[in-house]
């Protein structure tokens, strides 16, 4: 007489008809075979083999394991047909709906596991893992990829992946092809909750922006960090500014175009509350929420677009002049860090500061919890959100040092493991291209406080989409807004929103 279980489990033998080529995480990490800095621009091609895989596998048919590369022959998708009882593929039935459907939530999970998965220092857990990698390592990931797998997660996909990615793609790709112009704005608040009642310590944060005769803009938001509430992160933060601004000038001068007396040229700023102003006199000073100019008439230094870096440099002499054609991000951490030591021996702070070349390249380099986004129209129908964003810098927190190495890491989001004032152990530097119509925003993290199960990216899109629909200038519009949404928030901390409106060319 036989016996039944409760649960009857099958053993099942795949044999593929052809080899398979190398996972994705393989193909990167070890075999080299795709660039991981050529991974978010290699996808489209991706895209036409998973629709292709769930044409004829049905949708539910692929894990992470699914996505290959191989150098010579390029994407493979191993999709895993569903099984009848009889072990027989199951054929695809009418409620599959059309080819190049929307693939099933178990599909969009698998390729999110897989793209995070092939860039991350470790192999990616699950779905949460990924997208907690994504938020924290984002400057350190190629660019866009937080936005393309949000996409993939959120999105309708009713036509298929391939067409569903394509606006999102187009953007990415977007460049300036005569170049471009800028204009920054500024908002700051202390928060209600943060205020002690001192408003010339209240307020920690400090930012500035600074343009010369080449065009070049340049931009920083620091956020000041204070250990018993003395006020000593605003001085690191104002230190940090101070010797930025005398940065940006020698390098300016060292383009063979500000000179001596060429200051006058400029346009710089601290905002109001932000202490002593570091104009010349004959400088242009302006303050917050006021646009400052970036004219692209006059051609500045070409830049390239390169992997993302991580380290430490050595500082340059106070008043050694500086090579136009060669930024070097460690020496200006290494200068800034030192600036805050010899300002206060306490206060710390969070930096992020970019550079926008007038030929569309672009810089970000950051330590600590500040961080740089960048905005882009999305040319999509009219009944989606016009706009995508994806983040430009990464984390330097406790959490994000036991995320590098486990999935199960928790608690340390605020713990600050890199910062100017205490030896910058880790910073990022990222160069991109923008485009006209972005907005690249630099933030103090109050001004970008999550919201509970809601990506920031899309926080951008969305609030980016209803002021341009109201006929308010957008860029400060949104700075203000930011800072708005950190208090109605709660107003745990000080919010500084810097945003850069980049516009063609100016004759």
């Amino acid at each position: 007489m036989s016996e039944y279980g409760a649960v009857a489990l099958p053993e099942i033998r795949v044999e593929w008809a052809e080899a398979l080529a190398p996972a994705l995480r393989d193909s990167v990490v070890e075999a080299h075979s795709l660039d991981r800095e050529e991974l978010v621009a290699a996808l489209p091609g991706l895209w036409r083999a998973v629709d292709s895989a769930l044409d004829l596998a049905g949708p539910g048919s692929l894990v992470a394991e699914s996505v290959r590369h191989d150098a010579y022959e390029g994407w493979q998708v191993a999709a895993l047909p569903r099984y009848d009882l009889d072990g027989r593929i199951r054929p695809r039935g009418r409620r599959d709906g059309p080819q190049h459907g929307a693939p099933q939530l178990r599909d969009r999970r698998a390729l999110v596991r897989a793209l995070v998965g092939a860039v991350a220092e470790r192999p990616c857990l699950d779905v949460r893992d990924a997208l907690q990698m994504l938020e924290v390592f984002a400057g350190n990931f190629p660019p866009g990829l937080d936005a393309v797998c949000r996409r993939l997660l959120g999105h309708e996909l009713r036509q298929g992946v391939a067409a569903g990615l394509a606006p999102l793609h187009e953007a990415l790709d977007r460049r300036a092809p005569g170049g471009v112009s800028t204009l920054c704005y500024r908002e700051s608040a202390v928060g209600s909750r943060k205020a002690k009642g001192d408003p010339a310590t209240d307020n920690e944060d400090t930012a500035g922006a600074l343009t010369g005769p080449s065009g070049v803009l340049r931009c920083a938001v620091f956020d000041g960090v204070t250990g018993d509430g003395d006020g000593s992160g605003g001085t690191a933060a104002r230190a940090a500014l101070e010797q930025a601004i005398r940065r940006w000038r020698l390098e300016e001068a060292a383009t063979g175009r500000g000179g001596a007396g060429g200051d006058a040229a400029f346009a710089g700023r601290a905002g109001p509350g932000d202490g002593p102003r570091s104009d010349p006199p004959g400088a242009a000073g302006v303050g917050a929420g006021v646009g400052v100019g970036a004219g692209a008439g006059i051609g500045g230094v070409p830049g390239s677009v390169a992997p993302a870096a991580v380290g430490v440099g050595e500082a340059s002499r106070p008043g050694e002049p500086i090579p136009g054609d060669a930024f070097r991000p460690g020496e200006l951490m290494a200068e800034l860090d030192a600036a805050v030591g010899r300002a206060t021996a306490h206060g710390s702070a969070a930096a992020v500061l970019a550079t926008v070349r007038p030929d569309g390249t672009a810089s970000v380099v950051s330590v600590g919890d500040a961080e740089a986004w960048l905005i882009r129209p999305l040319r999509v129908p009219a009944s989606e959100i016009p706009y995508t964003a994806w983040k430009l810098t990464p984390a330097h927190t406790g959490f994000a040092e036991r995320l590098r190495i486990t999935a199960d890491a928790e608690g340390e989001e605020s713990q600050l493991v890199s910062f100017l004032g205490g030896g910058t152990a880790r910073w990022a530097h990222r160069t991109f291209r923008v485009a006209p119509g972005d907005l690249l925003l630099l933030a103090s993290d109050g001004a970008t406080e999550p919201e509970r199960d809601r990506w920031f990216g899309a926080v951008l899109a969305e609030l980016t989409a209803q002021l341009d629909a109201s006929g308010r200038p957008t860029a400060p519009a949104l700075a203000a807004a930011l800072v708005q949404r950190a208090e109605a928030l709660g107003g745990w901390d000080n919010a500084t929103a810097l945003v850069c409106a980049v516009g063609e060319a100016k004759d």
